[in-house]
């Protein structure tokens, strides 16, 4: 047969690839176990990061140095975490530092806000809510209209499916007016009706500028940031927090991490004071209060956490813990020097990936090719090709050769 040797080639290559998926996926099913990191939170009375575990009822809390703490002590040395307990025992402190102390103040400067790389690799349907910012009701209202923005801004009638002309083009004037250069890279703002006050969307235009834009009393509202002139952003996320002091958290490419300040009509940035993040890989998860933040960065090696001041989000403690390696760490590094997924936990996406653990697996993927070049009786002139793919593709590769035919001379 003209074909034959290429129709069997692709057979192999195809439950090879297959099994380079299969084999992993049920390995690491019965391996794998998530990374577990304590939960750790800076003490303002004790000046330290400590590490939290709500499982154990007699200890809950130790610091870095190691000390341990009851729960009544635990209560007490984290008033900002547990200040409704304290509340409800009558033992919340008037003032820490200088700084009056009420469940009011203290529900007002509350900041809590995670990232994870699946917010910037999600699909997205283009489709965006904007609502009114300044409404004559309390209480945010559904719009009747949807807007995509793209290579121009269209308003969408959700009801009769048909564009808004007159609404399009107002916002269309504001944006070209403002220098809005078209298409949009993207736009990020919080489409939940839940949020105490709306401010809209922050959008990167072709020329990598971003710009501000919200709807008030039925009118455009757009601004340039100039952010873009002194910033390489990459990603924002909004968050109308209740003391209105900033819109959100802004990243550039290098990994850095600001917020974008309300400051009237001006828009100033400030640093956190924490290391560049990989946007890529690591998750961030950041809890405030009125006198400090906390920001635990994890990545795929360790969990770091940072404490920073509330006032000017400088660095002021921190403390890191190294991932303990699991079953599936040893194992997928010696059994499989690479393999295929289609999902990530960095993504929502499916698509096909190759994953690299390591060199180890060639060690074994040697040991196999050696085993076959010299124990199984095939014919000196597959011999070689055998122990070859058997190096490069390791037991998926010895899983199709044992499915396809001839592999062993009868």
């Amino acid at each position: 047969m003209k074909y034959k040797k290429s129709i069997y080639l692709i057979i192999l290559l195809f439950i090879t690839l297959i099994g380079m998926w299969g084999i992993p996926s049920l390995v690491r099913i019965a391996t794998y176990t998530p990374d577990q990191y304590p939960f750790m939170y800076y003490s303002s009375i004790l000046k330290k990061i400590c590490l939290i575990d709500y499982k154990n009822k007699k200890f809950p809390m130790k610091d870095v140095d190691g000390n341990q703490y009851n729960t009544a002590q635990f209560d007490s040395l984290m008033p900002m975490l547990n200040y409704r307990q304290l509340m409800t025992d009558g033992a919340l402190p008037d003032s820490i530092e200088g700084h009056e102390i009420t469940p009011q103040i203290l529900r007002m400067k509350s900041v809590v806000y995670r990232y994870d790389p699946k917010d910037i690799h999600t699909p997205v349907n283009g489709l965006y809510i904007l609502f009114e910012s300044m409404p004559k009701r309390v209480g945010l209202e559904m719009p009747d209209d949807v807007f995509r923005l793209k290579d121009r801004i269209e308003f969408i009638d959700a009801e009769k499916n048909t564009v808004n002309v007159k609404k399009s083009a107002l916002f269309q004037k504001a944006l070209e007016k403002e220098g809005f250069r078209f298409p949009a890279q993207w736009l990020a703002g919080n489409p939940n009706p839940r949020k105490p006050y709306d401010e809209g969307y922050f959008i990167l235009d072709a020329d990598h500028q971003l710009f501000h834009m919200k709807m008030v009393n039925n009118r455009p509202y757009v601004k340039d940031t100039k952010i873009g002139e002194r910033i390489d952003v990459a990603h924002f996320s909004m968050l109308e927090v209740a003391d209105k002091r900033f819109y959100g958290f802004l990243f550039s490419e290098k990994g850095e991490m600001f917020i974008i300040e309300n400051d009237g009509s001006d828009y100033k940035t400030l640093q956190l004071g924490i290391d560049p993040i990989d946007k890529q890989r690591d998750q961030v998860i950041l809890m405030g209060n009125l006198l400090d933040w906390t920001v635990s960065v994890i990545t795929p090696e360790r969990k770091k956490c940072f404490a920073l001041d509330t006032e000017s989000l400088g660095r002021i403690a921190e403390y890191t813990i190294e991932r303990t390696p699991g079953k599936w760490d040893a194992v997928s590094k010696w059994a499989f020097p690479y393999y295929l997924a289609f999902e990530s936990s960095d993504s929502n996406y499916i698509q096909p990936r190759f994953l690299v653990t390591g060199i180890y697996g060639f060690v074994v993927n040697a040991l196999l090719a050696i085993f076959v070049a010299i124990g199984v009786p095939n014919t000196s002139g597959r011999k070689l090709f055998h122990a070859i793919y058997l190096l490069l593709t390791g037991v998926a590769g010895l899983v199709a050769l044992l499915i396809m035919p001839n592999f062993k001379n009868k």
